[in-house]
């Protein structure tokens, strides 16, 4: 049997070893035989906000292969905002359902729309439903900013106002056996009331309502400035979902069309040919050169030790290691001028944290250059303590930051060693050698030390923002674990201004010397993989994945990612916003 068994997997390998080969081999056949796409007058340019738009550019080979390339965020806007000047293109038809771009990244996209407008040309929107029946706030609100609205008949507008879901989950620990020993600074510090509490405190429910209030009044402020709506906002709120011909009514949308009709209408306009965004990104030539130099630092994910990573389903983790070596490189750069630092982290490890924002104070002082830092959708706990390290802090509106705070703790599996009748011997060499072994609950002094060294974390994150932040209030006011908007954190002092990447770049511009109307190359971070990194991250990437298992088995995964979250001492709460 055992014979056999060998037999069948080395057949297995070899099957496999060739279909990687081939899968490598029409890849590079696209990369060298691949044509730069013509685009002739009279274009419009397609978007589907549908598509992955990463923070940091998905260029693995398993990407590639599963035709899941895309363009990053960062393209995504450049594309738009070229466009604008390009006079072969003469609008952009949007397609807009549902969408996975949070809404700060929206309302960058929506910045970059007004300035395409600017330019007198139009833009439309075609939908065959924004957001599934409900949730979708975010994709309405997105389709506001552009001309033309036009819906699929029969379709629903999901702008049902937003929910909040956070998960408590201690009455099945304590039903196995399960005692989680969590501290926290301070009250509204909450991601680990998943697993102490049984339910929601009073500190957390008025920091989330707070929360939602906030990013609903940015919501309804821009979709009824946008839009003229007779209707009051929770008049059409609370009767939503709305169909396409109820939304007609109100004015909601423009008309009701399939997209046949709608291509149709836009070519009688004068258009005669349609570009996907992804195609248009390929246009995009970054000057070379010894011309002055930005570097964009992307940072997007859980913060870590270690190397950046990707999961097989897209999700990234900053590692500290990786970062430092791009810090290098860009230390290296010729004519370097400035320094834009893109966040999109819910935070991570404090150490990481720390180690990452260190060497961006270090760069700063080596090589006397401004670091502007842009926070997309999430910069929160460790995400915001790496933004200090800034001279500029900017932010969107609807931005999630601040969460200064850390936790910290253990499960202890004591109880459920017992029921399952194992029994564990426990041999130490030095008092403490177990402070942190999960079958047993801390000794008094045990916990007097932990709590000593969240105390010491708390109190090093606190002096960090008020040494590097003009602050509007006490620290003990902003911080304590809670959680803002970018334009909460605006008025608090915790950020410099509100805008997006381009406002960043704009401002890294002035602030590195860098005459308006001067050309000037950016340099993007982390680097484009090489091939045999892509090669080696597609081998490590074929054995099977449990995320890829979990979600076949019908678990909402997102819930699964968030409680990942949970192995950190500065991360923001795993909380589910649905809009």
């Amino acid at each position: 049997m055992r014979k056999i068994i060998g037999f069948i997997k080395s057949v297995c390998t070899v099957l496999g070893a060739m279909v990687l080969i081939c899968g490598i081999g029409a890849v590079l056949i696209r990369f060298y035989n691949g044509k730069a796409i013509e685009i002739p007058k009279h274009t419009m340019l397609m978007i589907d906000f549908g598509h992955n738009f990463s923070e940091v550019q998905t260029d693995g080979l398993l990407n590639e292969l599963l035709d899941r390339q895309g363009v990053s965020f960062t393209s995504l806007i450049q594309s738009i905002e070229m466009a604008a000047g390009d006079e072969r293109i003469d609008g952009i038809v949007a397609r807009i359902d549902v969408s996975g771009l949070e809404l700060a990244q929206i309302q960058d996209v929506a910045r970059a729309v007004e300035v395409f407008k600017q330019s007198g040309k139009k833009t439309y929107v075609f939908s065959q439903g924004f957001g599934p029946f409900g949730q979708g706030n975010r994709e309405y609100y997105l389709a506001t900013f552009f001309d033309k609205i036009y819906m699929q008949p029969h379709t629903y507008i999901g702008l049902t106002g937003i929910g909040m879901e956070l998960p408590f989950a201690r009455d099945i620990l304590d039903k196995v056996g399960i005692y989680p020993e969590y501290y926290t600074r301070y009250e509204y510090k909450t991601a680990m009331m998943s697993f102490t509490d049984k339910n929601i405190s009073e500190p957390y429910k008025v920091e989330m309502t707070r929360l939602g209030n906030s990013l609903m009044n940015e919501l309804k402020s821009g979709i009824w400035q946008n839009r003229d709506i007779s209707a009051t906002p929770e008049t059409v709120i609370n009767q939503a979902p709305l169909s396409a011909e109820e939304g007609k009514k109100l004015n909601l949308i423009d008309d009701v069309l399939y997209l046949p009709q709608v291509e149709k209408l836009i070519k009688e306009e004068g258009v005669e040919n349609f570009v996907a965004v992804e195609d248009y990104a390929t246009q995009i030539h970054p000057n070379e050169g010894n011309l002055p130099a930005i570097a964009i630092l992307n940072l997007s994910g859980i913060i870590d030790a270690g190397e950046n990573s990707t999961d097989i389903d897209g999700e990234f983790t900053i590692g500290s290691k990786s970062v430092l070596a791009d810090l290098a490189d860009i230390e290296d750069i010729e004519n370097l001028k400035a320094v834009v630092v893109r966040i999109d982290s819910p935070g991570g490890s404090y150490n990481a944290a720390d180690e990452i924002y260190f060497a961006l104070k270090d760069l700063k002082q080596n090589k006397n250059v401004p670091i502007i830092v842009s926070q997309s959708g999430y910069a929160a706990s460790g995400g915001y303590f790496i933004s200090l390290a800034g001279d500029v802090i900017i932010a969107e509106p609807t931005t999630i930051t601040g969460s200064i705070g850390v936790l910290g703790g253990k499960f202890v599996l004591q109880e459920l060693w017992q029921k399952l009748g194992v029994e564990w011997a426990n041999i130490k060499i030095g008092q403490n050698a177990d402070i942190l072994s999960v079958n047993k609950p801390f000794t008094a002094e045990e916990r007097q030390i932990f709590n000593a060294s969240l105390d010491e974390v708390y109190r090093d994150f606190t002096q960090k923002v008020v040494e590097n932040r003009p602050l509007k209030q006490n620290i003990d006011k902003i911080a304590r674990g809670r959680v803002w908007t970018g334009q909460e954190a605006l008025e608090l002092g915790l950020i410099d201004m509100l805008g997006g990447l381009s406002q960043a770049i704009t401002v890294a511009r002035d602030k590195g010397g860098i005459v308006k109307g001067e050309k000037f190359k950016i340099v993007s971070f982390p680097r484009e993989k090489s091939f045999s990194d892509k090669i080696r991250e597609l081998l490590i990437q074929s054995k099977i994945n449990v995320t890829d298992v979990v979600a076949q088995s019908g678990v909402d995964i997102r819930y699964l990612k968030l409680f990942k979250r949970l192995q950190y001492d500065t991360v923001l709460t795993p909380f589910e916003i649905k809009m």
